[in-house]
């Protein structure tokens, strides 16, 4: 799932991030551009609820944000370094503002600490006869760094300005004041492009991220015995059971009236409690300890209703799979499961791959459906497979395996290779080599 990033700049200074931001398919990028620093705050409420992560073009804007605006989501800002001064020195070269004199230059310059600037300065072998610093601090405003400068040049003390802050650079610019602007480098830039998409990474698969799961329980197995006491006997057991999971993963326990019980824990906690998503002891032990009959689906979200809708998508697949089946929904629809089980595929039920939406409509089969059978094939090197191996994987009748295989022969996806004979009597199955390369690709190997 793409990361959704907000992005709040000075309106020049747009293009130069957009262009960047195309060597990175992952970033969905909003730009909100401002052409006042001070507007940062309304744009940022605008947007706080649909954002993962918050990238501003500038120190400022994000101190502004981080002390006014409370956001649990990763907030990143552009940073200035030293090799963002070789063009602003060019520049200022360029348009003679500096010459071989008696003196060196007099200048001021913010936001950059003071080494990156004698460092520069040495290298280009620049003679200053007066340099003034307003390096960057905590509570420093726009307004701050504009009255520096301005003061600076109104008592002659500096000759050119350089300046890291759009909206000071023109409202110093409007006074007459000789200014140049320090920009990122593009290198700068997709550095901390990188950092974003590593950051949004991060937050979608945190340990924070919500996890619901919903377990169900066959009424009918609970209740097998006449006995009134075996059945309290099994309700206590579970009781138990529960009572010790959650204990041990810190999970909210909801008992409802229905034949399901709900927990409520985290990302993390359940990826370390299944071993990585390969097993799921709990459901074992519902299953083969207690003798009931019983499906867990877990879901993952950034609020209590998303990862419930992700739960419930999930035990439906788990009840469609068999009885002791559990199966995982991820925060961006990826599905993993069965859990435990020998055919354990991971897939997407979600596609934004035109090529494949498209193929997906023609043949008549879902995108999810179309996504299983590649994670089948790739993950087990399994290609020539016939109904009952897909029925067996699926977890579907072979009347509906038998459907999807001839839609993939239809659409030339699958082609019958040979037939296989069952050791029981009955008519040959026929096989079917599967040409997923055929296939727009969109599962990666896990």
């Amino acid at each position: 799932m793409k990361i959704q990033v907000t992005l709040f700049t000075p309106f020049d200074f747009v293009s130069e991030i957009v262009s960047e931001a195309q060597h990175f398919p992952e970033l969905n990028i909003k730009t909100c551009s401002y052409q006042d620093i001070n507007q940062t705050l309304e744009l940022v409420h605008q947007n706080k609820e649909t954002t993962d992560v918050f990238l501003f073009a500038g120190p400022i804007p994000y101190q502004i944000t981080r002390e006014q605006v409370e956001i649990q989501k990763p907030m990143i800002y552009l940073p200035h370094t030293g090799t963002s001064l070789y063009r602003a020195f060019f520049q200022m070269l360029r348009d003679n503002r500096y010459k071989e004199k008696d003196h060196g230059i007099r200048f001021s310059i913010d936001i950059l600490k003071k080494e990156e600037i004698l460092d520069r300065l040495h290298e280009l072998e620049i003679s200053v006869e007066q340099l003034f610093i307003k390096e960057y601090q905590i509570n420093l405003t726009s307004t701050d760094i504009m009255m520096f400068h301005y003061d600076l040049w109104k008592r002659k003390q500096v000759e050119v300005v350089l300046t890291c802050v759009a909206s000071v650079y023109n409202q110093l610019v409007s006074l007459g004041v000789p200014c140049y602007r320090i920009i990122p480098t593009r290198s700068t830039i997709r550095e901390c492009l990188q950092r974003v998409q590593l950051e949004g990474k991060s937050s979608q698969l945190s340990g924070t991220q919500l996890a619901i799961g919903i377990i169900w329980i066959d009424d009918f197995s609970m209740r097998q015995s006449s006995a009134e006491y075996e059945v309290q006997r099994k309700k206590l057991g579970l009781q138990q059971v529960l009572i010790d999971y959650s204990e041990e993963i810190q999970a909210l326990i909801n008992w409802s009236d229905r034949d399901e019980i709900t927990f409520v824990t985290t990302h993390g906690v359940i990826e370390k409690s299944t071993h990585n998503f390969r097993e799921y002891p709990l459901l074992d032990e519902i299953v083969n300890r207690l003798h009931l009959k019983a499906n867990i689906g877990i879901g993952f979200g950034r609020s209590a209703n998303e990862a419930e809708r992700k739960a419930r998508e999930a035990l439906s697949k788990a009840k469609s799979q068999g009885i002791g089946s559990c199966y995982v929904m991820m925060h961006d629809g990826e599905v993993l499961g069965p859990l435990g089980n020998n055919y354990q595929i991971r897939y997407s039920i979600r596609s934004d791959n035109p090529d494949l939406i498209k193929l997906a409509r023609n043949i008549g089969l879902s995108v999810g459906t179309l996504n299983k059978i590649i994670s089948f094939c790739q993950n087990y090197g399994k290609y020539r497979i016939s109904a009952l191996d897909l029925s067996h994987a699926f977890g579907i009748t072979l009347r509906s395996a038998r459907r999807i295989l001839s839609k993939l022969e239809q659409g030339n996806l699958a082609v019958i290779v040979g037939e296989e004979q069952p050791v029981s009597r009955g008519r040959p199955r026929q096989l079917y080599n599967i040409n997923v390369e055929l296939i727009p690709d969109t599962v990666q190997n896990s």
